[in-house]
């Protein structure tokens, strides 16, 4: 077949435009899974300090919790590209700040107060001698609260767990997240992702092309996802700590993320397509190749899943979102399970405590916190931020604006 005959046969293929409309999609469902993904990958080292079998079975290339933190990643990418091209600057911050912070800041919280005075009980540590160790809870909450975390230790507590010391591990790739944000924000506000939209593809391929050098040092390309680049670690301001070895990855599927919003009336959706990118992402993770090849697969994947998630699943999330609460809290409770020896029923029983226990902290986080907070989305903003964040706004702007936000909302 011709490439003039391929790509008649493409152009005449449903497009992302075509079959993503309102709140018909997996988009919750797909955040939940990843956030269950998480929990079960952290759950042989916190609980068990063995290695996660897809580590082994991809050859080191990756892990199930890199690829649930891809997909959120990915996820973001769309539907943050759709929200900061449908309202200004300042309203785009706003709007992430609020879906992003009141959540971060009550979990630090919560486990300052609530989860961290519980394991200095079950360890025998006094609460004086809790909240008076040089790194307790008041250093926590000032090193942590700008989403860097600065210090993932409390009180020297969890010294004896399988996975010693850390007591949130998952919250690093929060200020990642922000970081992306910050980078569409900015494109979006330039007017780029309007008129210019072929400079995301260019960034991408820039990205692209730097983990290609990567890969080709490793043997067989089998290149970790999270590489050693020797670039190191760097402080950002507003952002805080940033590791480029953790970034560049998260940053690439945001960008498909976002390439697949920006060129969504291009971008065609068919099964056939998805089978061979499901045959690519199992071949390269188990061959190499798996960032070059299995990471744009993976997108596909997660994005055609998305608009094909049969009709009743679609409900899931669309009113209440647990997958934020369920990711920041899993950490710590399975951490205090293993204290409480959870553990001692095997893997799977300790993964559905674990899942159980997180969810119940992430539906008070929802109802508590995060759905009341979200209500400020709408707050007028006129009188509170520099004229310098204003822009004049089109009708399809303000039409745009009013659809509805729960599909926006991301984890």
């Amino acid at each position: 077949m011709s490439a003039l005959a391929v790509r008649a046969r493409l152009s005449s293929l449903p497009t992302l435009a075509d079959v993503w409309s309102g709140r018909r999609n997996g988009f919750g469902l797909l955040r939940l899974v990843f956030s269950v993904g998480v929990i079960i990958e952290h759950a042989r080292p916190l609980g068990f300090h063995q290695p996660e079998p897809l580590k082994s079975l991809s050859r080191h290339q990756v892990d199930l919790g890199a690829l649930c933190v891809a997909g959120f990643f990915l996820l973001s990418g769309l539907l943050i590209t759709r929200s900061a091209m449908r309202t200004d600057l300042r309203r785009f911050l706003w709007a992430r700040a609020v879906r992003i912070l009141p959540g971060f800041w009550a979990c630090l919280l919560v486990t300052v107060l609530v989860i961290g005075p519980i394991v200095a009980w079950r360890s025998g540590m006094s609460l004086h001698d809790y909240f008076t160790h040089p790194e307790g809870p008041w250093r926590y909450l000032r090193k942590n609260c700008a989403l860097a975390m600065n210090q993932f230790g409390l009180s020297g507590l969890l010294a004896d767990n399988p996975y010693p010391k850390a007591f949130d591990g998952s919250l690093w790739s929060l200020s990642s997240e922000v970081f992306c944000y910050l980078v569409v924000g900015g494109l979006a506000a330039l007017g780029i992702l309007r008129r210019n939209r072929a400079v995301v593809l260019v960034m991408l391929a820039g990205a692209l092309l730097f983990m290609a050098s990567l890969a080709v040092k490793a043997p067989h390309l089998r290149a970790n996802i999270y590489a050693e680049t020797g670039h190191g670690a760097y402080i950002l301001p507003l952002i805080g700590w940033l590791s480029l070895n953790n970034l560049l990855p998260l940053m690439f599927m945001f960008g498909l993320g976002a390439a697949a919003e920006l060129y969504r009336e291009r971008l065609p959706i068919h099964w056939a397509i998805a089978a061979v990118c499901a045959v690519l992402f199992g071949g390269s993770m188990r061959f190499g190749g798996f960032t070059l090849i299995g990471l744009p697969a993976l997108a596909y994947l997660i994005v055609w899943t998305a608009v094909r998630t049969p009709s009743p699943l679609t409900r899931i999330g669309a009113k209440a979102d647990f997958s934020y609460g369920l990711y920041i809290y899993a950490f710590p409770v399975q951490q205090t399970l293993v204290l409480f020896h959870g553990t001692r029923w095997g893997f799977w029983p300790y993964v559905a405590l674990s899942t159980a226990v997180a969810l119940g902290m992430a539906a008070c986080s929802w109802y508590l916190v995060e759905q009341p907070t979200l209500r400020l989305k709408d707050k007028n903003l006129d009188n509170l931020t520099p004229p310098f964040l204003h822009r004049r706004r089109k009708a399809g702007d303000v039409a745009a604006d009013a659809a509805p936000e729960a599909q926006l909302q991301e984890a």
